[in-house]
C-alpha cells in the first residue's frame, strides 16, 4: 500500500475513534470473509478452511481458523511466487508458507451524511465550469490499471475494478484521477483506490470522486467504511473533514509459498 510514482489521497487515520463495539459479530472484523461470504460470493475460490479472490482481482484470503490444516488449505491455493494478504493476527504458518512484513493499517468508518460537493471546478476555465466525475467500466480497465499501479505496485490487479462501483475524472484523454470499492460486504461498502496523478494535486478530485460514492452507500442505506496506511499522513484531514472515523488497527500479512 505504500506510494509509488503517483500522489496517493488517502491518510493516517487520526482523531476521534467510532463508538462501535469491537465485538465478534462486527462484520468489518473479517472484511474479506464477510464479502466473500455475501456480495462478493460469486468471486470466492476454495471452500472449508480456506477461501480465496482470483488472483487477478484481489490478493486477498481467508482462512477458517489458524490450524495446520487451514494453512495447507491455503497453500494448495497459491501459484509459486505469489504473495497474499491475510487480516489480523500474525499467521503461525505451518512447514511449506512463510510470512513477510505487515502493512498495518487503520480501518475507518464514513458518516451518515456527506455535504461535499461532488463536482469540480474546470481546469483553466473558471468556476462556472465544472468536471463531472464519470463512472469506469470495463472499457477503462488498462487506464484504471495504469494509474492504480503507480499508487499501490502490485496490490491492485486487472480486474479489481469489478469488485464494485468505480468512478474517475478524464482530462484531455487521460484518466487522472479515481475511486472505487472493493471489498462489499452487505451494508458495507469500502471506499479504495483514491488517487490523483502528479500535477493534478489540490484541485478537488479525490473529494468529489470520494463524494459521489459516499452519496450513492447514503441513497442505498449503506455504510462506507476504508482501510489506510498507518504510515500515510497526507490526507488525514481530507477524512476526517468528511466525517469519517477510526474504528480500529488492522494488519494485512502477505503470505507466500516458502521457497
Amino acid at each position: 500500500m505504500e506510494l509509488g510514482a503517483i500522489q496517493n489521497e488517502q491518510s493516517v487515520a487520526g482523531g476521534a475513534t467510532a463508538a462501535i463495539p469491537n465485538t465478534s459479530d462486527d462484520p468489518l472484523l473479517d472484511p474479506v470473509g464477510n464479502a466473500l461470504d455475501s456480495t462478493h460470493a460469486h468471486f470466492a475460490i476454495g471452500s472449508g478452511l480456506a477461501r480465496r479472490y482470483p488472483a487477478d482481482v484481489a490478493p486477498f484470503a481467508v482462512l477458517a481458523d489458524a490450524s495446520p490444516e487451514s494453512f495447507a488449505g491455503l497453500a494448495e491455493l497459491l501459484a509459486p511466487g505469489e504473495r497474499i494478504y491475510l487480516l489480523g493476527e500474525e499467521p503461525r504458518v505451518s512447514n511449506g508458507l512463510a510470512v513477510g512484513e505487515p502493512l498495518h493499517t487503520f480501518q475507518m468508518i464514513g458518516p451518515e451524511r456527506i455535504d461535499v460537493q461532488t463536482e469540480v471546478p474546470g481546469e483553466g476555465r473558471g468556476d462556472i465550469a465544472r468536471i463531472e466525475p464519470v463512472l469506469l467500466g470495463s472499457q477503462d480497465a488498462a487506464a484504471m490499471f495504469e494509474l492504480i499501479t503507480l499508487a499501490f505496485p502490485g496490490f491492485y490487479r486487472p480486474r479489481t475494478y469489478e469488485m464494485g462501483t468505480c468512478y474517475g475524472i478524464y482530462l484531455n484523454g487521460d484518466l487522472v484521477a479515481m475511486a472505487g470499492e472493493r471489498l462489499c460486504i452487505t451494508g458495507l461498502r469500502e471506499i479504495s483506490g483514491v488517487c490523483t496523478r502528479p500535477g493534478h494535486t489540490g484541485k478537488g478530485y479525490a473529494n468529489a470522486l470520494m463524494a459521489r460514492l459516499l452519496r450513492e452507500h447514503v441513497a442505498m442505506a449503506v455504510k462506507s467504511f476504508l482501510h489506510v496506511g498507518q504510515s500515510n499522513g497526507r490526507a488525514v484531514g481530507i477524512y476526517e473533514q468528511m466525517g469519517f472515523r477510526t474504528l480500529r488497527s488492522i494488519t494485512l500479512w502477505p503470505v507466500s509459498l516458502a521457497r
